[in-house]
């Protein structure tokens, strides 16, 4: 007799779970924030920006009103802000677009008094929402890193759980945006405690999609008077690094995945004491060759071709840094991006996020080194990932085809009353409500299988005319 197994699924669970976990790999490759800033002052066409390294670009920065707190474009930028999304959707249509409001040249008196009045913040939060809505974003930054009071951050928490009930209230009433929820995000320091308190930590996790951990300028040339790293991940002689700051923003509560690293695309320069010391920590006077002693990366590749500078790698801050004179140069080149994406990997953090996309050089070399490095470094991990991905998945869906294609042909009975052989202590229990008859009943009725009963002949073979059958028991 035939008998089935409920075993047999065992492999097609098998491949459905193959087939899952490919595709589980194929997202997260593809839904790591790769984030970068663009800035209106630096007048770098948005349209030069090579958004396939990218899935967002940030909009910087827009204003808020002193006296109604609602939000406006500054006068300069009333023809980019606009044209912004499609500008940028116009080369990659899968890039997401935030308008980032605040930033280091807004009023903090201004945020403080928009924050601490609940109609005030309405004000803020409808403006914000019709604004990016206007314009093409698909979510909203906060830009607003000098909250320095304990009653500002008290309210900037009530900010933000006040911005995502309405923007859950805006995405479901709203028919023009197929319900999509703008996504929310805020600027925040290395670390979330200051000396006037902490961060609203449980209001980011529970209301933010992420936030962009601003994790540079812990040395500049203005405020130290000897070099440093200003962008350091590792310090052995100090707290103030990046490491440290993440470690305590996730000891805080808020979730690996939602903190983002910023990948500074500049560096400082100071003006050395004594040429001959010229190491990190060195004695410095102050800025040299700019007035705060700030240079894009694309500058400094310049200043350093120019002068053929000898670069020095320093593992243990995770910088680079050069001196040309009395003239001492630290920056973070491919060396330095590599590492910090491979650690925020490492630490499952939710990506990385640079200030800014014009510091790139015209290469787009950082830019590069950093989208890489997401996919497991080599040059052509970007295209064999999904390749396999996409052909593994091909294989298993057409092995499985076969497989159910040969279930249906062993296990599919026709309809109607099956007879078999009784095989006592073995008959399947995974077919219901069959009937049974001895070999004896079904001689019996064919007349012995005799010629003259036979109707015809199928794929599950001869089928007889049978008279006076009943049931074994």
């Amino acid at each position: 007799m035939l008998r089935c197994s409920c075993t047999t699924k065992t492999p097609i669970f098998l491949f459905l779970f193959l087939i899952f976990h490919f595709q589980i790999l194929f997202y997260q490759a593809h839904s790591w924030i790769k984030a970068g800033y663009w800035f209106y002052g630096s007048e770098f066409p948005v349209s030069n920006i090579e958004t396939s390294l990218y899935t967002h670009l940030l909009c910087a920065f827009a204003d808020v009103n002193a006296s109604t707190y609602e939000l406006s474009i500054p006068s300069d930028a009333a023809a980019s802000f606009p044209s912004f999304t499609a500008t940028l959707k116009h080369t990659n249509p899968s890039l997401s677009t935030l308008l980032s409001i605040g930033g280091g040249t807004a009023d903090p008196t201004v945020l403080s008094s928009m924050v601490s009045n609940a109609s005030s913040r309405k004000s803020f939060i409808h403006s914000s929402i019709t604004l990016a809505r206007t314009y093409g974003f698909q979510g909203l930054d906060l830009s607003w890193v000098s909250a320095n009071t304990t009653n500002d951050l008290k309210n900037m928490g009530l900010l933000f759980q006040e911005w995502r009930e309405a923007a859950k209230s805006e995405a479901i009433n709203s028919t023009n945006n197929n319900n999509q929820e703008l996504i929310l995000t805020a600027a925040v320091p290395y670390q979330p405690g200051s000396d006037f308190g902490s961060y609203p930590v449980e209001s980011i996790s529970d209301n933010l999609n992420w936030v962009n951990v601003l994790d540079y300028d812990y040395y500049t040339p203005q405020s130290t008077n000897f070099t440093g790293a200003h962008s350091a991940l590792y310090d052995p002689s100090s707290d103030v690094n990046t490491d440290t700051g993440i470690k305590r923003w996730i000891d805080s509560g808020v979730s690996a995945s939602k903190l983002v690293l910023s990948l500074p695309f500049y560096g400082y320069a100071w003006k050395l004491r004594n040429q001959r010391e010229n190491g990190i920590g060195a004695a410095a006077t102050g800025p040299a060759i700019t007035k705060e002693g700030d240079m894009t990366y694309k500058d400094i590749k310049d200043y350093v071709q120019r002068y053929e500078a000898t670069v020095l790698y320093n593992a243990t801050y995770v910088v680079n840094y050069f001196s040309v004179g009395s003239n001492w140069i630290g920056f973070d080149d491919v060396n330095a991006v590599k590492t910090k994406v491979s650690y925020a990997k490492e630490k499952k953090l939710g990506g990385y996020v640079v200030w800014q996309v014009p510091y790139d050089d015209d290469k787009w070399q950082l830019s590069t080194a950093a989208a890489q490095q997401v996919v497991g470094g080599g040059e052509h991990h970007n295209w064999r990932l999904p390749v396999v991905i996409t052909l593994t998945s091909a294989v298993c869906i057409i092995v499985l085809g076969f497989i159910i294609y040969y279930i249906r042909r062993r296990l599919v009975k026709p309809k109607g009353i099956m007879i078999a052989a009784r095989d006592a202590g073995h008959f399947p229990d995974c077919v219901p409500d069959v009937q049974v008859f001895s070999l004896c009943d079904i001689e019996l009725a064919t007349d012995r299988f005799l010629i003259e009963n036979k109707l015809g002949q199928g794929g599950y073979g001869p089928v007889y005319k049978v008279q006076n059958l009943t049931t074994a028991h």
